[in-house]
């Protein structure tokens, strides 16, 4: 019988590190348990005590544009020179660079959560201009802070009010659409009434953007509506032009309303649980939501310290984007830059749409679906394999500006081992389990290597054979689970 191949991390450790990162590489197993605890290797992370990554400090630097002032994008694109869908093409780049190569996994793990909570797509027209820095100044900025922050800078945001036509809302003609998303997607839901959404978007009246010219954004006193205001519990006099300090009160009161401490924990049950989480986990965050004054970092604590999360071991599956991501980091990919449209970087966000699903280009204001088993359609699942056999070897078409590990540095380091026990090395380095009989059947059967073969080193694998080994593995069903 082969010998058993250590696991890269304990099984506590493992389902933690599953569902709060992106892929659990050697160098991050060897970060978890350098800490007494899982807990305090939890902890750093919330507070991203850890040096960052160096090249994930420069990747900014590979979209200098992404820094163009709204104003500037907004000429640009005008003039047909670089428009919506490039800027959000390079901002879904960025995003998604940073979490193959970033030290800090729960932070880019949240800022994804909240992006697609408070949610904007990338390239949509009345908002690309500000897109970047909503991302920058509401999402990054505030993703382990309190959700009562974050939705203060998001709901007065330029991009979420040329988004939501909160442009076109001003005393003299009312348009509801961003003040009946505030409630329904952003805060408490479905439990309003017409007249709550009416008074809503009154409190919303003064904020402009340009959307049709410079995306020059501010605040006009006289656009503002003035006049007693009732929604849900809510009330208000409303009684100054300048209607801010209204609207941040009203912003506060639907922060820490019940029903969106209740929203918030089950959304966040459903990404780091289970599709369908138990009541008494959602309860729980619930009741911390409230407790610490909507204190994101606190909620999340509650969350891993509680038992349905602890017994729902690789019972949520990878969406596309998360797919893409987390192959890039499991196979030792590590982007090197973005000067063309053929970087790795690009071809993952192609490959993710072929899959069905690429972060930030979901086309209504509610975000993707946080239930994952929707992405498991068959063609899905077709798509993912041919990606990971694509990206398993060490040469390939889409493997451009990208620092490929070598088969040495990603194979066992005493030699010589059996087939066998290659295989289960691997399984254990890519997916975190011993290579079941199945899998090792299928890589014997694709590669022609007997199961019991002695290789001595890296070298006795070619590169097909080394792709299909990996490949395979990966697309064992644990491949697509986390």
């Amino acid at each position: 019988m082969a010998r058993r191949n250590p696991a890269l991390l304990p099984a506590a450790a493992r389902h933690l590190a599953d569902r709060f990162t992106y892929g659990v590489t050697p160098a991050l197993a060897t970060e978890i348990l350098g800490f007494t605890s899982n807990r305090e290797w939890f902890e750093a992370q919330l507070t991203r005590s850890q040096p960052q990554n160096l090249r994930a400090t420069l990747v900014p630097t590979w979209f200098p544009l992404l820094a163009n002032a709204p104003t500037l994008s907004a000429i640009l694109a005008q003039q047909a020179l670089r428009g919506a869908y490039q800027v959000g093409n390079e901002l879904i780049a960025r995003n998604l660079a940073l979490r193959i190569l970033s030290t800090h996994q729960v932070y880019e793990t949240m800022c994804d959560f909240w992006a697609n909570f408070l949610y904007i797509p990338a390239s949509e027209p009345r908002s690309f201009a500000w897109r970047v820095r909503y991302d920058d100044e509401v999402v990054r900025k505030h993703a382990l802070g309190t959700y009562r922050e974050m939705l203060r800078a998001a709901v007065v945001h330029p991009a979420m009010a040329g988004y939501l036509t909160n442009d076109l809302n001003q005393k003299a003609g009312i348009n509801e659409n961003l003040g009946r998303e505030l409630l329904e997607l952003h805060t408490v839901g479905a439990i309003y009434s017409e007249d709550d959404v009416l008074n809503s978007s009154r409190l919303l009246t003064g904020y402009t953007v340009a959307v049709t010219s410079n995306f020059a954004a501010g605040y006009d006193a006289n656009r503002h509506w003035v006049g007693p205001v009732k929604v849900l519990d809510f009330t208000h006099p409303n009684a100054e032009p300048d209607g801010r300090a209204a609207l941040g009160e009203y912003l506060d009161y639907l922060a820490m309303h019940p029903a969106t401490a209740r929203r918030i924990a089950q959304r966040l049950c459903v990404r780091f649980v289970s599709d369908q989480p138990p009541r008494a986990v959602v309860d729980a965050v619930a009741r911390t939501y409230l407790r610490s004054g909507s204190d994101i970092k606190a909620c999340l604590r509650t969350l891993v310290a509680h038992r349905a999360f602890r017994r729902s071991v690789r019972s949520k599956a990878r969406t596309p984007s998360d797919d893409v991501v987390h192959t890039a980091r499991v196979l030792g990919l590590t982007p090197a830059g973005a000067p063309t449209a053929n970087a790795f970087i690009y071809q993952l966000i192609g490959q993710a749409g072929a899959m069905g699903q690429i972060s930030l280009r979901w086309p209504a204001p509610d975000g993707w679906p946080e239930q994952t088993q929707g992405y498991l359609s068959a063609s899905r699942v077709l798509r993912s394999w041919r990606t990971h056999l694509d990206l398993a070897g060490t040469t390939g078409t889409a493997l451009i500006d990208v620092d490929v590990a070598t088969k040495a540095s990603q194979l066992p380091q005493t030699w010589p081992k059996t087939f066998e026990e290659v295989i289960d090395h691997q399984s254990q380095r890519i997916i975190g389990q011993p290579a079941g009989a199945a899998v090792v059947a299928a890589i014997v059967r694709s590669t022609g290597i007997p199961a019991a073969q002695a290789i001595t080193g890296p070298d006795d694998l070619t590169d097909l054979q080394y792709r299909l080994l990996r490949g395979t593995v990966l697309n064992s069903p644990a491949g697509l689970q986390r």
